[in-house]
């Protein structure tokens, strides 16, 4: 008897479709970190601009960037980053935001919940941090370079952008004719 209710049960249940629901896309595995395509999106609207690294044109590549980065953090001595630099940070992106409120909306509309946010704007701190540290006693700009620089490179594109800008200001009144 109880085989075949088994056996019945078995038989109702067999025929009834299954579905599966893509949750995320994978974008990239870096090592052993996961990149997906929500994480991808979030960083794109969050959009924090603490990142003190050079951006490659891609969201993706500053992403694999930011987890390598990561993952040398990992196997280096823990860094000394006091919590009032993180939350310094979170509180300029929050005034940036229009409030607490403003913010949670918008966190709330990229899909991205106040943990998440605290942990990239902690992430992001930590890197900072990080290349300041490690890298930047190793970069030495003498003063013949930087003076190069300034006159090659930054002075011209100043004088440009003052030069469009006084153009682009500059309003032409007809004056009448003079008469002889």
């Amino acid at each position: 008897m109880r085989s075949k209710l088994g056996t019945f049960i078995l038989l109702i249940l067999l025929p009834l479709p299954c579905f599966a629901v893509v949750i995320d896309k994978i974008t990239a595995i870096v090592n052993d970190d996961v990149v997906t395509q929500n994480e991808i999106t979030q960083v794109e609207k969050l959009n924090l601009g603490l990142l003190e690294l050079p951006s490659y044109g891609s969201v993706l590549q500053d992403r694999i960037n930011h987890h390598l980065i990561l993952q040398q953090m990992r196997r280096q001595p823990p860094l000394d980053v006091p919590e009032d630099a993180i939350q310094s940070a979170i509180t300029t992106i929050v005034n940036r935001q229009g409030g607490t409120d403003d913010l949670l909306l918008f966190l709330h509309g990229i899909g991205m919940n106040y943990a998440d946010f605290e942990q990239e704007v902690r992430e992001e701190v930590y890197i900072n941090r990080f290349l300041s540290d490690r890298f930047r006693p190793f970069v030495n700009v003498s003063i013949e370079e930087a003076e190069k620089y300034y006159n090659d490179v930054y002075k011209p594109e100043l004088e440009k952008q003052r030069l469009l800008a006084f153009h682009s200001s500059q309003n032409f009144i007809p004056l009448p004719a003079r008469a002889h």
